[in-house]
């Protein structure tokens, strides 16, 4: 039977993935930063799924998951990580709290890594895959959300070059770049803005006819995006794929970008990094 360990499981693309796992038979072990919120998922699953307390930005929280999965699956490895969590903070550049950008990347880039680092052991040995929901807005950024396509356009990278360095060990790994989904991050980050202009600095004030049309954008994606089910489906794809690809692109809008970036394929890209490291 396979089984993926599944973080940000709360809602959105996590809930969905999870869901749709589990309908294909899989054992899930979903990642909840508050397990009280997982009632929901719970109840439309089966009894494979496991929820599990992680925190991607807790060492401790992340050791004790794996821990946690490591002891259900005995000498079994691990099928795949999917490295759904993550959050969106917007906000003008100049004036964004470093802390804040600390936070963005610690959240969409290093816990990511850290969580992945801690089960590569587990998908050895099963030569098993990693998946990373990315976004589109890892090829392109509009302003007002640096912070957020810093994060996203790390996780290109970061799966690039583990691409490269896992592919020795029989390890798969992909990157989902979904479009604007509708998810309750656009909400969570228009309130942010809410917070941004209420401070009411003269920085602030400076972008804030922008950053109020901006807020719309962000409330209008949260309702006309596409499905959460959809990138569910193709991070089912990514885990069962007998020739998972490199990128999977999720709605129009990723499409179209997408298909610019394929002008280099990734295999060219692979070939000249195999190159340089040789």
């Amino acid at each position: 039977m396979t089984t993926v360990l599944l973080t940000g499981a709360s809602s959105g693309i996590g809930a969905a993935t999870a869901l749709a796992l589990d309908r294909a038979g899989m054992t899930v072990f979903a990642g909840f930063r508050d397990p009280s919120e997982s009632g929901p998922l719970q109840k439309g699953a089966s009894e494979r799924l496991h929820v599990l307390t992680l925190d991607i930005t807790d060492e401790q929280s992340i050791a004790a998951a794996v821990a946690a999965v490591t002891e259900r699956l005995g000498d079994a490895g691990l099928d795949a990580v999917i490295n759904n969590a993550g959050e969106g903070i917007p906000g003008p550049l100049e004036i964004i709290a470093l802390d804040q950008l600390r936070e963005q990347l610690e959240v969409n880039v290093v816990g990511q890594v850290a969580v992945t680092q801690a089960v590569l052991p587990l998908l050895r040995r099963a030569s098993g895959r990693v998946i990373f929901v990315g976004s589109i807005g890892g090829k392109v950024a509009v302003q007002f959300a640096g912070p957020y396509h810093a994060s996203k356009y790390a996780m290109e990278a970061i799966a690039d070059c583990w691409r490269q360095e896992l592919a020795p060990d029989g390890i798969r790994v992909s990157l989902i770049e979904p479009g604007p989904i509708a998810t309750p991050i656009w909400a969570k980050g228009a309130e942010r803005i809410d917070a941004l202009l209420a401070a009411a600095s003269p920085q602030a004030a400076r972008y804030a006819d922008r950053l109020r049309s901006f807020q719309e954008t962000l409330r209008s994606q949260g309702k006309s995006g596409s499905s959460p089910a959809e990138v569910a489906d193709a991070i089912l794809q990514a885990v069962t794929a007998q020739r998972p690809r490199s990128r999977y692109a999720v709605g129009a809008a990723a499409k179209v970008v997408s298909a610019v970036r394929q002008l280099i394929p990734d295999r060219l890209l692979d070939a000249v990094g195999k190159r340089i490291a040789s």
